[in-house]
């Protein structure tokens, strides 16, 4: 416990199997610098930013602390309709979101679920097609907002 009666929440360690299905950049920056960043780079590529969560501020309400997190959900009208079209049962696989967390050490973690997995366990061939096309989305936009911040695809945080 905290001086105010607020539960400091601890991360737990990640899992061996993240890496099977998410990617993670880790970089030096501050968290809000590569929100703005990441929401520049989310419009450069012609999506649209849907909305921001603040885990933070949830946990917060309950009287949980954590360091800075947040999420951008975004996604596409164009790209939605070609997902419909596939196949609607895949409604559940979007918006797209990045999870952005400050850890411990002073380092910022984005992480990414492979939106390649994601389509592709539908078995239908357009969902595949549009599951690799957002694949290359999600590594342009992190290459372009985090640059030569980031210390690569890593397993940390």
């Amino acid at each position: 416990m905290t001086n105010g009666g607020d539960e400091v929440v601890r991360y737990g360690t990640t899992g061996p199997e993240a890496a099977s299905f998410g990617h993670v950049r880790i970089c030096a920056l501050p968290v809000a610098t590569v929100i703005e960043r990441l929401r520049h780079s989310i419009e450069a590529a012609g999506l649209l930013v849907l909305h921001e969560i603040d885990p933070q501020a949830i946990l917060g309400r309950a009287g949980l602390k954590i360091d800075a997190a947040r999420q951008l959900l975004f996604f596409h009208p164009r790209l939605m309709a070609r997902l419909l079209r596939a196949d609607p049962a895949a409604l559940l696989e979007v918006p797209l979101k990045f999870a952005v967390m400050a850890l411990a050490d002073g380092t910022v973690s984005v992480r990414w679920l492979d939106p390649t997995g994601a389509f592709g366990r539908y078995g239908n061939a357009a969902l595949a097609e549009l599951g690799r096309e957002l694949a290359g989305i999600f590594e342009a936009i992190a290459a372009d907002a985090l640059g030569a911040s980031t210390m690569g695809d890593a397993t940390k945080g």
